[in-house]
C-alpha cells in the first residue's frame, strides 16, 4: 500500500484521532489561561496549545489531496 493514499476506513480513523488531539490541546489550553492577566509573557504555554488546537482542529477538517505518484 502507497504510504500517500489511505483507504476511507483509515483516513476516518485518522480525522477522529486528529479531533480528539485537537481538542485535548484545547482544554489544556484553556484549563491553564490565567484569566486575571491575559499577557503573553504570562501564558505563552496556553496560548502555543491553543494555537496548536485550533490548527489541529482546522486540519482533521481539511480533505485530503490523493496524490498519485504513479501516473504521469
Amino acid at each position: 500500500m502507497d504510504l500517500l493514499t489511505l483507504n476511507p476506513t483509515a483516513m476516518k480513523k485518522f480525522r477522529i484521532t486528529f479531533s480528539v488531539i485537537s481538542l485535548i490541546f484545547l482544554a489544556i489550553g484553556i484549563t491553564y489561561l490565567d484569566f486575571d492577566n491575559l499577557s503573553f509573557l504570562k501564558n505563552y504555554k496556553a496560548y502555543i496549545l491553543i494555537v496548536l488546537g485550533i490548527c489541529t482542529l482546522g486540519f482533521s477538517f481539511l480533505k485530503p489531496v490523493h496524490l498519485n505518484l504513479d501516473e504521469k
